[in-house]
């Protein structure tokens, strides 16, 4: 008996032998195929440990950068939050518990350009050319949402007119920031010329009705600080944020900017450009500075009404100045064209095909002149709900060499609040 086994009958040592070969060659096939398969096993083995090794520093540094982002929201919540009573006496001024505000905003308002040249023609026959264009009563609606004062808002035309507002807005216990950007364009201007000569004068007024609208593009800045900021607040009667308790008034400091573009540069608009001395753009910037005094008027409990005015000095008052010349098909200019072809011509000039192409632009700094800027706000608060009615006036004028020019703009507001 060798290795427990049994050597048969007729069986003989060369069979013997050939049947352990085979078994063993039997094991050695299958350690070759399992050999692969358990290196394979340990290459995934290692690489899934890597990868978790690898995997789990991005992990805490993703947990770690989350962590340090809802820590700074925390950290500028704690600031907005602070900021608005860190000097009040609350016995005047009164926060609200909800700190989310969002609104319903309805809005009327009307944005006047009056714009003047002046026309010569000879010693003896001159002229004044006056275009006045509005976006006519507009109306529009919208919302805004906001944190402690901090908000945005959009509206939109409502009326036969085009315009779109949005507005910014950063209350404080002492301060205020107002951001304004609005658009309108106007169609049907009214246009007047007159002209003056020896046996008298004469005036021409009418409504044009313009192929290629007007376009007026605004944005308006401003920011206040309130010098009796303990017992006033800004806040309280132009976004709710805060809530007057006790009547209270302070001298108010005030600045603002404002940039305007105004285009009427179409091919169809050549007679105004024209009339206008070949002027079919303008832009103009200022930045006002000024002292007022505004009260909060608390006659009963949840009812405000804040009054504010201030006269202000314009300190920058920059005018861009775009010319355009009128041109034929062929690239004649409009006024060799009329002495070539002389009467006839005149009469059939409105069947040229005129084109509009740039000319020159200049620039100037006009001198020192003065604004204005009024405001008057009616609000009532209930526990979750208020409303307020508020309403802003506010006048920019600008002058050159080939004109001048005012531009006027209210706007008033109805604004029904929701606190949460």
């Amino acid at each position: 008996v060798k290795h427990g086994s049994v050597r048969g009958e007729g069986e003989s040592p060369s069979t013997y032998s050939i049947v352990n070969d085979m078994k063993r060659t039997r094991l050695f096939v299958f350690l070759l195929v399992l050999l692969p398969m358990a290196v394979w096993a340990q290459d995934v083995d290692r690489n899934e440990t890597e990868q978790v090794a690898t995997e789990r520093p991005e992990t805490e540094k993703s947990e770690k950068n989350q962590f340090f982002l809802w820590k700074g929201i925390l950290w500028v919540k704690t600031l907005i939050d602070s900021m608005a009573v860190a000097t009040v006496d609350r016995s005047y001024i009164e926060q609200p518990k909800r700190p989310w505000a969002v609104e319903l905003r309805s809005s009327a308002s009307q944005a006047t350009l009056k714009m003047e040249s002046d026309l010569y023609y000879s010693d003896d026959l001159s002229g004044k050319f006056v275009t006045r264009s509005d976006n006519g009563f507009s109306t529009s609606l919208g919302a805004w949402l906001g944190y402690r004062g901090y908000g945005y808002g959009l509206s939109k035309e409502l009326s036969k007119g085009e315009g779109t507002t949005h507005s910014f807005g950063a209350m404080g216990g002492s301060f205020g920031i107002n951001l304004r950007l609005s658009t309108y364009r106007s169609s049907r201007p009214d246009v007047s010329t007159s002209f003056t000569e020896e046996s008298g004068s004469m005036v021409e007024s009418e409504r044009a009705d313009l192929d290629e609208p007007i376009r007026v593009r605004s944005l308006f800045i401003d920011g206040y600080y309130m010098f009796n900021g303990k017992h006033f607040s800004y806040a309280a009667a132009y976004d709710q944020s805060l809530i007057q308790r006790r009547s209270a008034g302070s001298l108010v400091a005030g600045a603002m900017y404002y940039h305007t573009s105004v285009a009427y540069n179409d091919d169809s608009n050549w007679p105004i450009i024209l009339l206008m001395n070949n002027v079919g753009k303008i832009k103009f910037t200022q930045a006002n500075v000024g002292l007022g005094y505004a009260y909060n008027w608390v006659p009963a409990k949840g009812w405000l009404i804040s009054v504010q005015a201030m006269p202000m000095v314009t300190l920058y008052n920059k005018m861009h100045t775009y010319f355009y010349d009128v041109v034929d098909e062929n690239g004649t200019n409009i006024y060799e064209a009329i002495i070539e072809g002389g009467d006839e011509f005149i009469e059939n000039i409105e069947n040229v095909n005129w084109k509009v192409v740039d000319w020159e632009s200049t620039t100037k700094t006009n001198r020192l002149s003065w604004n204005v800027d009024a405001r008057l706000s009616l609000v009532y608060n209930w526990s979750r709900f208020y409303l307020r009615l508020y309403g802003h006036y506010n006048r920019f004028v600008y002058k050159n060499d080939d004109g001048n020019g005012r531009l006027t703009d209210w706007t008033g507001y109805a604004s029904l609040g929701f606190r949460f």
